[in-house]
């Protein structure tokens, strides 16, 4: 006598969330024929906002989605699946997909890649590889990345979780926070009460440089990121509003830095003695650099959303406080800057 066995394929049903952090959500339902994947998501749209504001909740073109990529491997990091979403599964904002071979009670570890193409991955240790090398792709004018995504197909986003199989018939619920592999930098800048004081005439701000960022960064966050050389820099003229000078840059994420080592912005400026920029005969050039601190020691985490206050105080960068609050993009770390004596 022959015993047959059928292995009956467990349907999951994958919902992501846009709004804040990305959440995906993966549910379980019977089916007799192969797991499944439903991939659903919020499209949730988030009025634009004023720059610098200190909620910190993400713009909507920093949370949109063009493209969704499910990887889901076993426990032996073999790969079981891949589904990347068609348009009309992004328009609907769900898909469903199969399992296969995945068993009840067996861990399968999921993981979502949000705007960036995925190909050729057959282990676990193949997509822990793989990188993002092209921090320029998000940096460009002030009008530019204040309004838009300036990556085409915009921002990249992961996750990953780690859940077991139910039983055939029964839900089985995964939920995945994906987050944004860069780090936000504004800046905004303005002279003191104290400059007034101490100076007849006026600075402007008229570009700043972000510099010693990260060339290259891991696209599955991991327990220590890999920078490549610390050589990413890049100039951005200055927006100017209501006497606050305003400059937003994007990075990849780094670890802990020595001093003298950490990002740096240098802001370049000119001073007019009169206050009257219509003539240049009394202006002279005045550069104002701040090693930037991050989380503290120089680090600088993906999705974490930094604000860089800098108060003009003086005409040197010699004196420069900071204060620190950590959070991630929903809630931003500042680091307030005096600058001058």
């Amino acid at each position: 006598m022959k015993n047959l066995f059928f292995r009956a394929p467990a349907i999951t049903t994958l919902f992501c969330s846009c709004n804040k952090e990305s959440i995906c959500e993966l549910t379980s339902a019977s089916d007799t024929k192969s797991p499944a994947v439903t991939l659903s998501f919020d499209g949730e749209i988030s009025p634009t906002k004023a720059f610098f504001d200190p909620t910190a909740t993400a713009e909507s073109w920093e949370k949109s989605l063009s493209s969704v990529s499910v990887l889901v491997f076993g426990t032996d990091g073999q790969l079981l699946v891949q589904r990347n979403f068609t348009d009309s599964e992004l328009s609907l904002k769900k898909a469903t997909f199969a399992i296969p071979n995945a068993l009840a009670g067996q861990s399968c570890d999921f993981y979502v890649i949000a705007n960036k193409t995925i190909s050729g991955i057959s282990n676990k240790a193949e997509l822990m590889n793989l990188t993002e090398t092209a921090p320029a792709d998000y940096n460009g004018t002030f009008a530019e990345v204040s309004t838009k995504a300036k990556r085409s197909g915009g921002f990249v986003m992961t996750g990953h979780t780690t859940k077991a199989i139910a039983s055939q018939g029964a839900q089985t619920n995964v939920s995945v926070t994906l987050k944004r592999t860069v780090a936000k930098i504004a800046i905004q800048a303005s002279t003191t009460a104290e400059f007034s004081e101490r100076y007849l005439g006026k600075v402007r701000i008229n570009s700043a440089v972000l510099s010693k960022g990260a060339s290259k960064g891991l696209l599955i966050a991991q327990s220590s990121p890999e920078t490549g050389s610390m050589s990413y820099s890049h100039t951005q003229t200055t927006d100017e509003k209501s006497g606050k000078f305003c400059n937003l840059f994007y990075v990849l994420e780094n670890g802990v830095l020595a001093e003298g080592n950490r990002l740096l912005l240098t802001l370049s400026a000119t001073y007019d003695r009169d206050g009257n920029f219509s003539t240049t005969a009394d202006q002279v050039d005045v550069t104002y650099p701040v090693e930037l601190s991050g989380n503290g020691a120089g680090q600088f985490i993906r999705n974490g959303y930094y604000r860089v206050q800098v108060q003009i105080d003086g005409l040197t960068g010699s004196e420069i406080s900071a204060s620190i609050s950590v959070g991630d993009w929903e809630t931003p770390v500042t680091q307030s800057v005096n600058l001058g004596e």
